[in-house]
């Protein structure tokens, strides 16, 4: 036996996405608050025009982004993350210890010919994390491959300098 087709009614999900804006036909609004079934939770009513002039947007961002603890409304806590290449900061640090083991110039542009030699040798890994998750995730990585792009792109760079 197939299941019946769920009917529901189009203008009441709106009114419950989109509490702020009036019902396009007024009628249609206590006939769609009748139907709705006593477990499910509320439609937040839509402010009056008054009240709307009075809250700006900013007291609106935080109302809904904030977290509620015991009935309290919480701020929330605004989290900066960043999109970060590993392999680029695994470079970086293995970058003056190599360089050092090579005895070669290590001005500025065979450094970052190198870096981007390197670079070019080895799978980018981009993540998005947190500032106090980049040390973790640099430290899980193996630095075997990174160390092997490195001598390949300094060994490079000390053959044909660009200076």
């Amino acid at each position: 036996m197939a299941k019946p087709k769920m009917e529901f009614d189009k203008d009441y999900i709106y009114n419950l996405i989109m509490p702020s804006v009036p019902p396009a036909n007024a009628s249609e609004a206590p006939a769609a608050a009748a139907d709705m079934p006593a477990s499910s939770p509320e439609a937040v009513p839509a402010p009056s025009a008054e009240e709307d002039e009075d809250n700006p947007i900013s007291d609106l961002r935080s109302r809904l982004f904030s977290r509620k603890n015991n009935g309290v409304a919480i701020p929330a806590v605004k989290r900066e993350y960043a999109v970060v290449n590993i392999m680029e900061l695994l470079v970086s640090d293995r970058l003056d210890s190599a360089f050092s083991k090579f005895h070669c110039c290590q001005c500025d542009k065979c450094r970052k010919d190198a870096v981007a030699a390197a670079l070019n040798l080895l799978q980018p890994e981009y993540v998005v994390a947190e500032a106090d998750e980049i040390d973790a995730l640099r430290r899980e990585h193996s630095t075997k491959e990174v160390s092997a792009a490195l001598v390949k792109a300094i060994l490079q760079v000390r053959a044909h300098p660009r200076h």
